[in-house]
């Protein structure tokens, strides 16, 4: 690897619903990010664990999983020596209102509200990434 080359900035995703799943790591994969997508909480915990794993700018979680739910994660993450600043965003149903107070109290770095969309999940990484400039992709 040349000296020059950045490492790619890498986005880890928890979602258990393949469709939301396959959605967000496509919008995130156009917008040039290195994706990690997993199917749960725990799935995504290990891979940031894993041997290897670089360059992780953030984490998109949803709420409600099997195996190890958003909330767990976020737990996790904020524990962690490597990981605690690294910004979490949950994905939530309105209808999650408990879920979001706690996860306000563990310090989330915030919500994208389904369905997800490619305005949501961009204007959520400016707020996070305000420094970045985001292409505008023909809707």
């Amino acid at each position: 690897m040349s000296e020059n080359a950045p490492v790619k900035e890498t986005i880890v995703i928890a979602e258990d619903s393949s469709p939301n799943r396959k959605i967000l790591a496509h919008l995130l994969e156009k917008l040039g990010y290195n994706v990690i997508a997993c199917e749960s909480g725990q799935h995504a915990w290990d891979a940031l664990n894993a041997a290897g794993t670089t360059g992780v700018v953030l984490i998109i979680s949803d709420i409600m999983m099997p195996n190890m739910n958003g909330l767990e994660l976020l737990q996790k993450v904020r524990e962690s020596e490597k990981y605690k600043t690294t910004p979490l965003v949950l994905v939530t149903a309105v209808s999650e209102k408990d879920y979001i107070v706690r996860a306000k109290e563990m310090n989330v770095n915030g919500y994208v509200l389904k369905p997800v969309t490619f305005q949501r999940v961009t204007s959520k990484l400016q707020e996070l990434f305000p420094t970045k400039t985001f292409p505008k992709l023909a809707g």
